[in-house]
């Protein structure tokens, strides 16, 4: 008997029964009532299962789907919603986006995480810290920097575009205020968050890392710090070369952090 398995029967001891049963693209979602409850109106419960570790995708599919969810049935503060993980999980990940997505209080007040595996010691130390509000994360380079290292691609983008887009869409559920396309000095920057710009590149070739340097001169005139996305590296010696130019003016680390995805 799995996890979910159990779960399920643990209500249904309880008397609720299955409702409904199906599979997701990133996890799958069971409800389950129980006639006649409080009040006389149906108690009910909505399982999101992920079989393995949990993934950014599954967290935004399960926060998603269970707020339309939520509405369609008419949910109420004696129902909920759990997101059931047999692997290791990301609680700080969890509450961040539970926080960025679910803007209705009642809703988010009804979710819970139900992690079976583990999460890091740098995890759990951090849950012992002080909550800080999204806002107050938004310009916050180190921090937006460690989000974008934790991106993952799951269908490998066909052009700049459509990683700018994922990336940027990513980004959105931690940082609202991200905005994108901005101009500065005949040069325009992907996206930026607070005082932090970020520039995505696709594969770029020798001459795209030149007029890359140029772009970041002109960002950094008007913009604290910028981090560079580099998506499926052309060869490793290209990226190396930029970091080596950003390191001989000094930028390197301080003003300008490199970030290669794949």
């Amino acid at each position: 008997m799995d996890s979910l398995e159990k779960e399920i029967l643990k209500y249904e001891k309880k008397e609720f029964k299955v409702q409904q049963k199906r599979t997701l693209k990133y996890g799958s979602r069971t409800f389950l009532a129980k006639k006649g409850g409080l009040f006389g109106s149906d108690s009910c419960v909505y399982i999101y299962y992920v079989d393995g570790d949990a993934k950014t995708d599954s967290y935004r599919e399960f926060f998603k789907d269970y707020a339309k969810f939520y509405q369609e049935h008419n949910f109420d503060s004696g129902d909920k919603g759990l997101f059931l993980c047999s692997g290791n999980c990301d609680e700080k990940l969890f509450k961040d986006l539970r926080k960025a997505m679910i803007r209705d209080e009642d809703v988010r007040n009804s979710v819970k995480l139900l992690g079976l595996g583990e999460t890091t010691e740098k995890e759990e130390v951090e849950e012992k810290q002080p909550r800080r509000e999204v806002k107050e994360a938004t310009a916050e380079s180190s921090e937006i920097l460690s989000r974008i290292k934790k991106f993952t691609i799951h269908k490998k983008p066909k052009t700049e575009k459509d990683l700018d887009s994922m990336l940027v869409h990513y980004l959105s559920a931690f940082y609202p205020d991200i905005q994108t396309q901005l101009a500065y000095q005949n040069a325009r920057i992907d996206a930026q968050i607070g005082s932090t710009g970020i520039e995505i590149k696709y594969q770029p070739s020798s001459g795209e890392f030149d007029r890359l340097y140029g772009q970041t001169e002109k960002y950094l005139k008007s913009l604290e710090r910028v981090i560079v996305v580099i998506g499926y590296e052309r060869t490793r010696e290209l990226t190396e070369n930029f970091e080596k130019r950003m390191k001989e003016r000094g930028w390197l680390n301080s003003k300008v952090f490199v970030v290669s995805l794949r």
